[in-house]
This record gives structure tokens, sequence and C-alpha cells, in this order.
């Protein structure tokens, strides 16, 4: 079986910080933000990396998608149908576990493609962008955030510390590189957000929160062994964020017609 990125102890601190189903920041406002200006009602959309489930059922149940999630690992799937259920929108959200890869569907057969903070776990962005491209319909947006990598940040020590401790194998792509590799593609009408001032200021409260109110909490489902080198880990992104090393921007482009 393939290592996994994300153990139920992992998951369990993140839904902890973020809240049941986000595995990452921002929860229902930045998927709104993710799609705003965009009709999802009655489209289908693929989520790339549905993780434990909180986009999928924000757009399907805030939006009126009808979203098909894909993920790698068992253990998110498992936890992403349980809030499904949970959310009573079985009918709405199709969840599958799939294997790494070229994406598992044919050509055209998706209105959008979304994806909340998911793609950084692919090295090959051109090869992914392609798929996207191909089982998105004609006119079709991508309508994504991603965490990507300011100039140089390989070489900022505040990254090197925080990958060091993080072990989580990211790929960080910068802004330029991948709205490159979006219209090498053959993306039109490419676009990026970047959302660094908004998390630089939420990554430091998160450390504090971690330290502080939520210590009790946090050692209910994990002990001092986890969490310590856990809020070391926080404490190092906040870091790296602070000084642009990591940059969630959000990115937008659309299939030619």
């Amino acid at each position: 079986m393939q290592d996994l990125h994300y153990p139920k102890n992992f998951i369990d601190r993140l839904e902890l910080v973020w809240g049941p189903g986000f595995m990452s920041p921002g929860g229902v406002e930045e998927v709104n933000r993710i799609v705003e200006g965009l009709d999802l009602s009655g489209r289908r959309v693929l989520d790339i990396g549905s993780g434990t489930g909180g986009p999928a059922i924000a757009l399907a149940r805030d939006h009126g998608a009808y979203v098909v999630g894909i993920d790698v690992e068992p253990q998110l799937f498992e936890r992403a149908d349980h809030h499904v259920a949970a959310a009573g929108l079985e009918q709405r959200v199709d969840l599958r576990l799939v294997e790494p890869g070229p994406l598992p569907f044919d050509d055209a057969s998706f209105d959008v493609v979304f994806s909340k903070d998911s793609l950084i776990h692919f090295p090959d962005k051109p090869a992914v962008y392609a798929e996207i491209l191909r089982v998105l319909r004609p006119d079709g947006p991508v309508a994504i955030s991603d965490w990507l990598g300011g100039e140089n940040a390989a070489s900022m020590a505040s990254y090197q510390r925080y990958d060091e401790l993080a072990q989580l194998g990211f790929q960080l792509a910068t802004r330029a590189e991948t709205e490159a590799a979006m219209r090498l593609a053959g993306f039109v009408d490419v676009t990026s957000s970047d959302r660094h001032e908004w998390y630089a200021r939420l990554a430091r409260l998160e450390a504090e929160q971690i330290a502080g109110p939520l210590r009790r909490q946090a050692l209910e489902i994990i002990d001092e062994e986890i969490y310590d080198p856990w809020v070391e880990v926080r404490r190092a992104l906040a870091d790296a964020v602070d000084d642009g090393a990591i940059r969630p921007t959000l990115l937008r482009g659309f299939k030619p017609a």
C-alpha cells in the first residue's frame, strides 16, 4: 500500500483547525470565492482532490452542482463519505477512490473542473492541466485554488525549515509557472489572484490557536509526542507564509469553445 500523506490523526488535526470536511483554510467562504461568478446550478462538476468532502458539499448544497469528487487515499474517501451522508447529499455528490495518474473519465465529461488546494501534490503541472482540459466540455472553466511558491521559495530558510519539519513533499510552482502551464495545456483567458496577504494573517492566528486555545482539544485526539512537533510545524508554516515562500492563489481558465 502507498504511504499515506493524510493518516487519520492528521485528518483529525486539520479538521480541528479548518472545520469538518476541510483540509485547507477558508472553509465555505473560500469555496465561494473560487467559483465566484460561475453558474453551477445543474452543472456536472469534477472536484479533484476532494479530501474529506467539505468543498464538494458546499458546491452541491449552496450552488446546486452535481459533484464527482475524486481522491487517492481511502481514509479520506471514508471521512468524506461520512460528511456527505450527514449532509443528506448522496444524490448530488458522487465520491470515487481513484488511482494516481490520468483522470479516469472520458473526454468532455464535465461542465466545470474545481480543486481546492490539492494540485500542489501533482509534480507534473503541465500534465495535470492537460488532463483537466481533456475532461472539460468546450467553453468550460477550471476554477481552483492552489498553494503556489514565491520566487526562489526553495532557497528560503523559512521554507526549508517548514519542508523539513512537515515532510509533505509539496511540489511548489510559482504563479508565472502555473499560468504558463495552463496556457501550454490550451486554456484561454487565464487569470490568477494572490491570496498571500489574507493567509499570512490567518496562518499566524492558526499557529497561536493550536499552541493555546485548541491545545486541550488537540490532546483529546493526539498525544503530546505528536502535538508538540505539530505546533512547531504550524509556526514554521506561518514563518514561510510571512516570507512569501508559500502563496495560496486562485486560478481560473477556460477551455476554448
